[in-house]
This record gives C-alpha cells, sequence and structure tokens, in this order.
C-alpha cells in the first residue's frame, strides 16, 4: 500500500489540468483511462438523479456497475460524494 499512498501524493501536488492528465495518459493505458471516464460519467449521472435503468441504456453497461456507484453515493463520507457535490 506505500506504493498507492505514493500515488496519491502525487496526484494532490499536481495542479494543473494539462499536467494532470499528461500524468494519468502515463501511468494508466487508454482502456484504463476510458473505464474510469465511463465510471465518473455514471457517478455524475446518478449525482444527478438519473435511474439506474436509464443510466445502462445511455452507456450501454451493465446493472451491476451503476449498483457500484449507487452504493457509493449512498455513503455521505464518500470522497467521490464529496467531490462531485462541490462540482456543482
Amino acid at each position: 500500500m506505500n506504493a498507492l499512498k505514493e500515488v496519491a501524493g502525487a496526484l494532490c501536488g499536481i495542479n494543473n489540468p494539462s499536467q494532470m492528465r499528461k500524468f494519468l495518459a502515463e501511468l494508466f493505458t487508454p482502456a484504463e483511462l476510458e473505464d474510469t471516464a465511463l465510471r465518473w460519467r455514471l457517478l455524475k449521472m446518478l449525482k444527478a438523479g438519473r435511474t439506474q435503468r436509464e443510466i445502462a441504456s445511455e452507456l450501454n453497461i451493465s446493472l451491476c456497475k451503476i449498483t457500484r456507484g449507487s452504493k457509493i453515493l449512498k455513503d455521505r463520507d464518500s470522497a467521490i460524494n464529496q467531490i462531485l457535490g462541490e462540482l456543482k
């Protein structure tokens, strides 16, 4: 877990969106970035009040992936929930 702690620290130290995109593109494969972006989209859609079935249909993904996101957003202490709330 020490390496994960270092990556989290590196991410926290990047304040430039262009540098962040470059860092992520160098760290992850294109497929991993696509998966991450898709997960972010579904979380934003859930936070906006869209139904799981609407999201599944629009994004062409399984309800299992969406249910996982829904569980994250039900946790008021979730970091993702807090960040999405700040984006409004």
